[in-house]
Order: C-alpha cells, then structure tokens, then sequence
C-alpha cells in the first residue's frame, strides 16, 4: 500500500453511528458502521421513513449484518419493513424477527452491496398495536477480488490487489486500454509455397478478442487456391449474419465467402493465385477458432518438340504451369537462340498454359578468343586462329618480372563454350602475378659506415616522406607497401603520403611516383611504444614492376626462414635507406649495409641496462655489432631487413627498421619488428582488401 492510500484510508476510517430524524437522508461513507432504529434499544415512533445511503471507495464493497431485528411482521413485510438496495437492485426486504414463508427477517445472515453503494431504508406505518424494539446493525468496507468473483475480468492473468485489480497478458499479447482484453498482434502473414496451413490465433485455444488481421496467400501464377476447414468454431448469430465474430475470404478484392458458427465450411475452390483470410472478433466470447489447410492446382502446356542432339530436363509425361524445361545439348554443341549463342536455356510454362519462349538449336561449340591477360599472353596449340570445341592455347607471362599463379596455363575450348585450364578446368584464364626477391649481387656495406647501392639491387626500396617527416618501407607485390607503424601514424589524411620508388638519389627526377588508397596500421601499436610496430600501405594503382622496382618476398613459418645469430639461421641481412650516415646528416644516395643478427636475450639486457623505457619485445629482433659503428639510422624507419633464401635464392623481409638509441654506438643494436610474428595480419589484411 502507498502513503496516499494509507491516509486515504486513514482518513475514512470513522466510526459511523446514524440515527437520522423522520424522512432523511444519512449519508455514511466511513469504512464501518452502526445503523440503527430511531431510539434504539427503545421501540421505535409509527410513520417513519428513513435512509441511509452508505457509499464506499470503489474496488470495495459494503458488508452488513444484524445484532438485533425486531420489527412489526406483515404480509409481504408490507407495513414495518427494512430495505437493502444497491446498484437500483433490491438486494433485501425484511419485516418480522424470524423468517416465515412469506416473510424474511435477516437472522444471522450477512449481506453485500453489488457495487460501493447500498442505501438502507427503515420504514414503519401510521399504526402498530404493539411497541417492536427496531434493529441494531454494523456495516463495514471489503475489499473485492474480482479475480475470484469475476474470473472473466481479465482475459489471461488477473491479480488482485487493495480496492481493485489489475490484468496481464502472456507474451506475445498487449493488453487492450480497456486494461482487461488481451490482444495478439497480426502477423502480417504472406503464404506463398504451393501448400500450407493457417490458424486462428492460439489455435486449438480459445482466440483473442477485438482481433483484426489479415492473411494473405500469395502463390505462383498459373496456380489457383483451393481451402479445405479442418477445424471450424466462430461465435455467430441465429438471425443476423455474422454479426459478431467472422471469417471472410476474399479474391483480387471480391468476396467469395463470409463464414462463422460451427458447421465446418465445404472445401473453397479460388481460381486465382492470390486469396484474403480477414478473421475479426468483438470484446466477447469463447470459441476455438479455426484451422484451414490450403493447397494448389496448376494448368498444363503443351507437349515440347526436341530438336536434334538436345536432351530434356526433367523428363516428364506433362508440364504444368510453373514447371520450368531445360534443353542441353550433347558435347561439343552449344545452344543457338534467334541468331546468338546462350549458355542453358530453360522456359516455363506459363499461367495461361502456353510456353514463355521457342525452342533454340543446337550447334557445335565456338568459344570465340580467349581472354587477354596481364603481363602476359597466349599463343594457339592447334589449328591458328581456330576457336571451336577441343581448341587448345598456351598461355604464357612476361618474365622475368611476373610467373604464373597457378597451373601450366593450356587452355582447352570446352563443351560448355568456354576455356578453361586442361588441368585444373578452371575458366578463368591464369594470373601472372608479380615476383619478389630478384636483385643485382651486391657487394658488403654500412649505411652508417656504408655503401652506396646501385640501380636494381633494392628494387623494393620505396621513399616515404609523411607530415615532412622522411622514412623508408618496402614493396610487395605490385600495390602494397611494408612499413612500420610509427612512419605512418601521425599523416593527417592520404595526401600528406609522398611515394616514390626505383631511383638512387633523392634529387633524381626519373622514378616512380604512386599515391595510397588505405593506410592499415596494426590494432596493437602504441604510439611511444615500438611494440606492433608495423603497417601496410595499399596503393590506388599497380606499379610498372622492372630491374629497379620489383616487391620483396614475404617469409612463411618454414625453418629456412628463421632468423637468429646461429650459423644455421639467417644470421646476416641487409638493410637499405637514405637515413643519417656516420657524419649524422641524411644520405641524398641510397646506401645499404649488412648487419649481424644479435642475440635476442643480449639485446634485451643491453637496452633494459639503459632504462626500463627501452622494452625489447618478442615481436623484434636485433642487429648490429658489439663494436657499434654499423647501423641503420634514423631516416631509415620502415625499410626492409632483407635475408636471401637458401633455396629460392629470393631475397625476402625479415625485419622491418623501428628503433634503437644511437646509430653505430657499441652495444646499442637497432632493433627490427619481426616479420614472421605478422604473417598472418599481412596475408589477410591484403586479401581483405
């Protein structure tokens, strides 16, 4: 209970002691009561009529009893009487003190209003030849429960509460703003196989009430509707048509039937493919509704006429509205419709019972040339310039730049009319896809304390300057640059990226100018940190691959690809770029030098010496020379640490230029993010986009 119900109540609870005078109106509206006669325990006065009109909040109801009764018996109660009405009902008539045949006197019996409302009327005659002592009654307020009294109140789950109640609905249902009706929302449904069922609401129960929906049975034309009632019980009228409840079923806006009662409903032909179910209910009743199961009839074609070397499918003694014929032709033929070749060819027998289209021929397969291809090309095996059935090409790529992907590149005319891989009858024509690895030999060198490099021996050498700020990184593919993350962090948008790649000196006007499409830098780089210290750069457009510009290899997880400063590793790589040299100012040439991989647990110790801020992670390796005086440097951020491989004798990226403290200084080796721990966030960013 609230406060405000509790003063409410507080307020109301007087006690209440009537005694009106002659011919008036007492009107009682505390919680509890006494009512009695007029002198009570005295005998009342002749000629009396008086009222007590006792009215309680609503959600209760009056409760009243009789300690004493006593008045003049009559017939009917006709003289002396004591009324109880409520709601304009007469709810007791009572004279006498004990009941007789004719005559009720209350006894020990207790009485309720029908509402908050009762009115008590005392009456006595002109005359009694005897003195009666009246009566003594007490009324008090009773909470109803309606849930109880009332079951239908609610339509699903009624809980009683102080003066009232209130009602919920089970899920899937709303409850109506009569705050009683529950009602279920339309699902809108749109049947559209060739066979189904539909029900009303909460079928097999009882359906919801003030219910409107509609149903609508959409199947393909060329069929038509029939309905079959399996279960049928709608509230209905004797007299009036459907005046309650109803069924109505509808057809390109014509009504075909209007239905409810019990009797379940003859099957319902509706030629047509589309058909209405409206089902609407009133506030009242309790019937189970109805369940209907539809199904559907198609018209037929006519008999098809193969043509020569075709085959039907499906094979079928008749084809019917919706049914769908292909023709194949045998191998080596091809379809020929109105002048033209056509991969399948597959009509329909229409709604009206006519094919949508007229039969092609079959004729023998002409795949026309075969598709160009990227830096590459192809030459006839068989007969020059011819390109039917059994036809064969060879393709080739240019080298030495580009090799083909996948297969040996011999092309075959197939039966389907297209070219496709003898191998592998894939018919896509083949990729000739970019190199990596290739340089000129290279003889040892530094960049701090190194050696200029020569045009071809980085050719996946690229130049990036970013917000002013110059760096390195490293082609792969023919659209992809390798660089580390720090590099490219803080560009404000694409064009602040400045690329260019396959020249020497940073003055030379002859090179290869790109532009970035996306910059990918990896989700666990930090900036101050060198931890994840790697991103990719994808270019809008494929560079001219040549002796000076050719992508570098990516390693995989294989042995030979490790890296460490064991002899049977990948102990020595090279690193190339334009940053500072040994007199601390930047390189206007390329220069490259050769480093030795250092000791992962040393380079750790040596920089943890310097500070706790100098982390060397598992994700970087070291390179360099206890001696110092062999480095890269800064300018060189992002370029390549190159190994060659033992086998394919690539050179391929085994680390990637990040960070160190001083270049060349003894026992501050510089540090490389490693390549290998990235494999896979390079493979997928790339084919991801």
């Amino acid at each position: 209970m609230t406060m405000t119900e509790f003063r409410l109540l507080a307020s109301l609870l007087i006690w209440a002691v009537a005694f009106p005078c002659d011919g008036t109106s007492t009107e009682l509206t505390a919680l509890f009561g006494r009512i009695s006669s007029p002198g009570f325990p005295k005998p009342y006065s002749n000629d009396l009529t008086m009222n007590w009109n006792i009215k309680v909040p609503e959600g209760y109801r009056i409760k009243i009893y009789f300690t004493y009764f006593n008045l003049e018996l009559s017939y009917l109660c006709e003289y002396d009487y004591l009324k109880l009405s409520s709601k304009g009902t007469e709810v007791a008539h009572f004279c006498g003190k004990e009941s007789t045949d004719t005559e009720k006197a209350p006894g020990d019996s207790v009485f309720y209003s029908l509402d908050n409302k009762m009115t008590v009327t005392f009456r006595s005659d002109y005359s009694n030849e005897m003195e009666f002592t009246g009566f003594d009654a007490f009324y008090s307020a009773e909470d109803i429960n309606e849930c109880k009294e009332t079951p239908e109140s609610c339509d699903h789950f009624c809980h009683n509460h102080l003066g009232g109640f209130s009602c919920t609905c089970r899920a899937g249902f709303t409850l109506h703003s009569d705050k009683k009706i529950c009602q279920a929302k339309c699902p809108d449904a749109v049947y559209k196989r060739s066979s189904g069922t539909i029900t009303s609401p909460d079928y097999p129960d009882a359906y919801p009430k003030l219910f409107n929906c509609k149903y609508r049975i959409l199947v393909e034309e060329g069929l038509y509707i029939i309905l079959k009632f399996l279960h049928f019980n709608v509230e209905f009228h004797q007299d009036v048509p459907c005046p309650y409840d109803k069924l109505q079923i509808t057809a390109k806006g014509k009504e075909i039937a209007l239905l409810c009662g019990e009797t379940i409903p003859t099957d319902i032909e509706i030629r047509s493919n589309e058909a209405e179910v409206f089902f609407s209910t009133d506030d009242s009743g309790y019937h189970t509704g109805w369940k209907i199961q539809y199904t559907t009839k198609a018209i037929p074609c006519p008999d098809p006429i193969l043509t020569n070397k075709g085959h039907f499918t499906p094979q079928q003694k008749t084809y019917v509205a919706r049914d769908r014929l292909s023709l194949t032709c045998d191998k080596g033929f091809v379809l020929l419709e109105d002048s033209r070749t056509i991969p399948s060819f597959t009509m329909t027998c229409q709604p009206n019972g006519t094919w949508d289209k007229k039969l092609p021929k079959c004729i023998i397969v002409n795949c026309g040339n075969p598709d160009d291809i990227d830096n590459g090309k192809y030459t006839f095996v068989t007969a020059k310039e011819v390109t039917l059935y059994n036809s064969v090409v060879q393709y080739e790529c240019t080298g030495p730049f580009y090799y083909m992907k996948d297969g040996k590149g011999k092309y075959r005319c197939g039966a389907d009319g297209f070219w496709g891989d003898i191998e592998s009858e894939k018919t896509t024509p083949p990729v000739c896809a970019p190199d990596c690895g290739m340089k000129k030999a290279v003889a040892g060198g530094r960049i701090v304390g190194g050696q200029v490099a020569s045009i071809g021996e980085f050719p996946w050498q690229v130049y990036l300057n970013v917000n002013n700020e110059k760096g390195g990184g490293a082609l792969l593919l023919d659209n992809w640059i390798l660089t580390a993350a720090h590099v490219v962090y803080s560009y404000k948008d694409l064009s602040t990226i400045l690329i260019k790649m396959g020249f020497l000196t940073t003055q030379d006007s002859d090179y290869i100018r790109s532009w970035p499409e996306a910059v990918f830098i990896h989700e666990g780089y930090k900036q101050g940190s060198y931890d994840n210290d790697i991103a990719l750069i994808k270019l809008k457009d494929k560079v001219p691959l040549s002796e000076s510009v050719l992508g570098i290899c990516l390693p995989t997880r294989e042995k030979r690809y490790h890296i460490s400063q064991n002899e049977g590793d990948n102990h020595v790589g090279l690193v190339s770029g334009w940053g500072l040299t040994d007199r601390n100012v930047p390189s206007r040439k390329l220069r490259f030098v050769e480093v030795n991989i250092v000791d992962h647990s040393t380079c750790k110790t040596e920089y943890a010496n310097l500070g706790a801020q100098y982390l060397v992670t598992e994700n970087m390796i070291c390179a360099g020379f206890e001696t110092g005086g062999k480095d890269s440097c800064a300018g060189d951020s992002g370029g390549a640490l190159a190994f060659m491989d033992i086998e394919s004798k690539k050179w391929f990226v085994g680390g990637i230029v990040s960070w160190g403290v001083d270049c060349g200084v003894a026992r501050q080796y510089g540090v490389y993010t490693k390549v290998t721990n990235y494999y896979d966030w390079i493979q997928k960013t790339i084919q991801s986009n």
